[in-house]
């Protein structure tokens, strides 16, 4: 550890400063940057002291507009608590610990161009996702965001490979990227849904769990493997139309666009960028402004008073 660092976390300790007072803003695209404060912050976090002191001053400066440690275990207790929360934890994990870097570039500037690829291949799967819901083919729309839903759980440890570019001492070498479907699937969607008040607001904390669910169970891969093929059922054809409805192409493509600035957004400008595509599709779905802008209240809607806007609305 250098003795810059060593000296800071002497002048934290003291009370001399805060976590906060290191947190000097970053100008957006300043990717360098960001990464260096990223790594001086995940090695004073390994300090208990440091840490326990930074969780104070974060409730003190942020109140309740964060719920704190209660507000996290009730949500956890609605999506069926603390397995799943294990769960997600061991598989992001091991996605890190396991596999290779997502990128290998031989430079900083290499592995960022790499990254900026990855991201921007995900947001141009997820507006196809919202062109195509917009335009009334939800089947294909479905598919799409199921999609970008595995593409999440596959670039899930993104960020820290980009913080880590220049090899960091605990990663293995083997494979870079998951294959299963149905694996991919269920670390997106527990990676960003199981604690997630924004997506609660929006969707509903029980469209929330029922998906969670179906992603475990392997419910969301039947979906996927139904939404392009024509079956031939007991009484005829059956058409993607006839499995996939309008509210669950609406919910999927709601769901996939907001995991996705969850779990990719990993620099506040990329939050920013995505969670802006995201607010706009919704309300051009006729969800109200008031509950799926930015500034809406963090507020859980009561699951009789919500529902995706049907087709005559739009």
């Amino acid at each position: 550890m250098s003795e810059s660092l060593e000296a800071l976390k002497s002048r934290l300790h003291s009370g001399e400063l805060s976590v906060f007072d290191v947190l000097e803003p970053v100008e957006p695209e300043d990717y360098r940057r960001a990464v260096q404060q990223r790594r001086t912050l995940m090695a004073l976090g390994q300090d208990p002291e440091v840490l326990a002191a930074f969780l104070r001053d974060l409730q003190e400066k942020t109140g309740d507009a964060i719920g704190g440690i209660d507000d996290i275990d009730k949500r956890l207790v609605l999506k069926g608590g603390e397995g799943r929360f294990s769960r997600m934890i061991s598989e992001k994990s091991q996605a890190f610990t396991r596999n290779a870097s997502l990128l290998n570039g031989g430079s900083f500037e290499a592995c960022l161009t790499q990254y900026k690829a990855l991201i921007g291949h995900v947001e141009a799967q997820w507006r196809l996702a919202s062109e195509v819901c917009l335009g009334r083919n939800y089947p294909l729309a479905a598919f799409i965001a199921i999609l970008v839903m595995e593409e999440i759980g596959k670039l899930t440890h993104l960020g820290e490979d980009l913080i880590w570019f220049d090899a960091d001492p605990r990663r293995k070498r083997g494979k870079g990227v998951a294959t299963n479907h149905r694996k991919k699937q269920l670390i997106g969607v527990l990676s960003g849904g199981l604690i997630n008040a924004r997506l609660d607001r929006v969707l509903g904390v029980d469209v929330v769990r029922r998906i969670l669910g179906e992603a475990e169970s392997g419910v969301l891969e039947k979906t996927r493997q139904s939404c392009l093929y024509v079956d031939i059922g007991s009484t005829g054809p059956v058409l993607p139309s006839d499995v996939v409805s309008a509210e669950r192409g609406r919910e999927l493509t709601i769901l996939a666009g907001e995991l996705m600035a969850e779990e990719l957004g990993y620099f506040p400008w990329e939050f920013d960028r995505m969670l802006d595509s995201v607010v706009r599709f919704e309300i051009d779905l006729g969800m109200p402004e008031a509950m799926v802008g930015r500034s809406a209240a963090s507020v859980e809607q009561d699951d009789d008073s919500y529902r995706i806007p049907s087709e005559d609305r739009t």
